[in-house]
């Protein structure tokens, strides 16, 4: 496309420094919190800084150090999923799939209290109030003083270690037994890694710990980290008082997430000055609604690998086609080697690889960027520099794998935390046949719809179909589409397509630069409509970055209607701006409460409770419900079924949902995770937990919509510049 308005290079190269500087100061003006996803990966960036090693089995697990006023924590180290505290050993535990209890370790050590010879299972008393069933087969050795046993010598009373694993259906599955003669069982206590841990985004093999995640993010991290601790050590900061882990993870996100982010922008500036003839003006528009008004947003401001893939591919494609019109002229190739087009196919490998080890599958569009190379750029020894370029990754991952798992052919998924294992009928334990109502909850429900959050990229969708209708930009058309349909068609073939505590449907966020690279498009026919659902679209994206990006409804126990489909939530109207506007999420409570006080009514109608009496305790759990929702305390809103139909029983738990306060940062959770409060410590209301995500506001207006002023500011020069 030529335009009669296209910009001089210099004026360009400005626009981008000034894109350049508004996107990274927006992205640096927040810290999201912590989180399972980001505080494994934190994890591991500190122990590769502090302790130059992988195994995150420092990091995983924090407690208080002293007693108020401190607020010094202390990293508890772990060997072999296992820890002292108070004379009695911790054996940490996770759930698979179907609720079941399992040593980390794969380790039961414990008394026999009853064997079934005719089902070959044994029922293991692990300590006062745990027991495990473990299956025998005939593939499980049995051994005493190195001597091989059968089954008919375990008898109740045996002290036994078993190492065991889960089988396809979540059983445990002994896979060797050791009788213990003439000793006490160990004095042990099991403690579930969900409730103790930062994260339970873990891995776990050869006796140690690891994120599940791959390790592009981790790694991207290093320099910032690196920088920051030794600065820090030199000022005599310590690294677990409470405040500084914090601070470190904020900056190192900063850093390595939020200025590639902010980079990414430009690459998509200069992609749609490319696409549209040098149209500045809607070229600027397209990446200030790219940065703004699409989940890209959010997750520059978190330290997750989206963004990082994202723009990893975005900037391959980039390259590429940089690469095909500096060795084409016209349609004709260019017979004499090429050094642009070499280096620039050679940064795309570099970018796509780098995508490909922060998450795996992402190996796919790697393949189709390939076929971009061999069908459209035609570069002499294209395919070569390509391969080059993918070299330095691939290695990394080799060595990254070596070093943690003992091969370079497998990943981290294949030794992570069983709770995201479906079992049986899946590819990889995690793919499912695709399902097509998830389709639609992904792109229009207010669950998860990605038009729902940002529609202007409907405009991105036409823009699509007018560059497939241009023969000039076919093969540029038939890649976005490709790497766009592959992944709606990952997203709605894993088991957990929800995303979990999010907003928007996150596993489409690598793809977002995609679909909206065509609104430049959009821009030039319908500046007006564009710029309409444009402002739309950063509005919402604005309030999801300022409120808290992990929204839980819908995912999370505390946040969750009973028998409610999942596409009725909405996660904008329930969650962020009544967070926003009144500080707290009191439309959904009132639901949640409603329920419960139903159902708590009928309980009491049951016991043949007078409708005057029953009227009464109602009104005091009302009451109760209420006091606590004002006081920001945890609530009774969270009602479980147990059992089904007729004989289905009910229980009211409590909710923290009243603690997440606006009106605006509202996670609460803390990148040293999930130990339990002591003292005013951690507790509800306190400064730690008010703290544990903010923006940079407000260290001068703390807690209040005001604190937003000073980015609305800032990022004035952009409205104020002239095309």
């Amino acid at each position: 496309m030529t335009s009669k308005r296209a910009t001089p290079k210099a004026l360009a190269r400005r626009l981008a420094w000034l894109l350049f500087a508004t996107a990274f100061i927006a992205f640096a003006y927040f810290h999201q919190g912590g989180g399972w996803n980001q505080n494994a990966r934190f994890a591991m960036v500190r122990a590769i800084v502090e302790e130059a090693g992988f195994s995150i089995d420092s990091y995983l697990i924090y407690a208080r150090a002293k007693l108020d006023p401190s607020t010094e924590l202390r990293r508890i180290r772990l060997r072999n999923a296992e820890y002292a505290e108070d004379g009695r050993t911790n054996v940490l535990i996770w759930k698979n799939a179907q609720g079941q209890p399992f040593p980390v370790n794969s380790t039961l050590e414990g008394r026999i209290q009853a064997v079934d010879a005719l089902a070959k299972v044994i029922d293991i008393r692990i300590s006062e109030k745990a027991s495990a069933a473990v299956s025998v087969t005939d593939a499980t050795e049995i051994t005493q003083f190195q001597t091989k046993l059968p089954f008919s010598a375990l008898e109740t009373g045996n002290v036994v270690k078993v190492q065991c694993a889960l089988d396809e259906v979540g059983r445990a599955v002994a896979k060797k037994i050791t009788l213990i003669e003439g000793k006490e069982a160990r004095d042990i206590a099991l403690v579930n890694l969900r409730a103790v841990a930062a994260s339970g985004d873990v891995a776990y093999y050869g006796d140690h710990f690891h994120p599940n995640k791959a390790p592009g993010t981790s790694f991207i991290a290093l320099p910032a980290y690196w920088l920051i601790y030794h600065l820090e050590k030199i000022l005599g900061a310590n690294p677990d008082e409470w405040w500084t882990p914090t601070l470190n993870a904020w900056l190192t996100s900063v850093f390595s997430a939020g200025l590639l982010s902010a980079l990414g922008i430009v690459v998509v500036y200069r992609f749609a000055l490319a696409f549209s003839g040098d149209r500045a003006r809607e070229s600027l528009m397209t990446a200030l609604t790219f940065a703004f008004g699409t989940m890209f947003f959010p997750y520059a401001t978190s330290f997750y690998e989206h963004n990082i893939i994202a723009v990893g591919l975005i900037a391959s494609f980039y390259f590429l086609y940089r690469a095909k019109t500096a060795s084409t002229s016209g349609h004709e190739v260019d017979s004499s080697p090429n050094t642009k087009a070499a280096v620039c196919i050679f940064l795309s490998g570099l970018c796509a690889g780098y995508a490909a080890i922060t998450n795996y599958i992402i190996a796919v569009v790697v393949i189709f960027l390939g076929l971009y190379v061999f069908l459209a750029v035609r570069s002499k020894n294209g395919w070569l520099w390509f391969g080059l370029g993918l070299l330095g990754p691939f290695l990394l991952i080799c060595v990254y794998n070596i070093a943690c798992f003992g091969t370079p052919f497998t990943t981290n998924y294949r030794h992570q935390n069983p709770f995201f294992i479906s079992g049986t009928n899946t590819f990889l334990g995690v793919f499912i046949l695709p399902r097509w109502d998830v389709l639609l909850a992904i792109l229009f429900s207010p669950f998860r719809g990605l038009f729902f959050s940002s529609p202007v990229l409907l405009i991105g969708l036409w823009g699509l179909v007018w560059l497939f209708r241009n023969k000039n930009f076919r093969a540029e058309a038939w890649l976005l589409i490709v790497a766009l349909g592959f992944f709606v068609l990952f997203n709605i073939s894993f088991n957990g397509w929800d995303g979990g505590d999010t907003a928007v449907p996150r596993y489409l966020g690598p793809a977002v630069p995609f679909l909206a690279l065509p609104i430049v498009f959009g821009f030039i026919r319908f500046f007006k409509t564009s710029c309409a659902l444009a402002i739309i679209s950063i509005a919402i994206m604005l309030l999801t970055t300022a409120v808290d990006p992990e929204a839980p409804i819908g995912t999370r126990d505390i946040a969750r209607i009973l028998d409610r489909p999942l596409w009725q939530y909405n996660p904008l109207t329930e969650y962020e701006l009544p967070i926003f506007l009144t500080k707290r999420a009191g439309p959904f409570m009132r639901k949640q409460e409603e329920q419960v006080l139903h159902y708590y009514g009928k309980e009491l109608a049951n016991r043949d409770m007078t409708p005057e009496l029953r009227r009464t305790e109602v009104e005091k759990l009302r009451q109760f419900i209420e006091d606590s929702i004002a006081a920001g305390v945890p609530a009774p809103l969270v009602l479980t079924r147990i059992g089904q139909a007729a004989s289905a029983q009910y229980s009211i738990d409590m909710s923290e949902l009243p603690l997440l306060t606006g009106p605006i940062s509202a996670n609460f959770d803390g990148i040293y995770g999930g130990w339990s409060a002591h003292g005013e410590f951690g507790s509800p209301g306190s400064e730690q937990l008010r703290w544990n995500s903010f923006n940079f506001g407000e260290f001068l207006f703390p807690q209040s919509r005001w604190s937003l002023l000073p980015l609305l500011l800032g990022c004035g020069p952009v409205r104020m510049a002239r095309f």
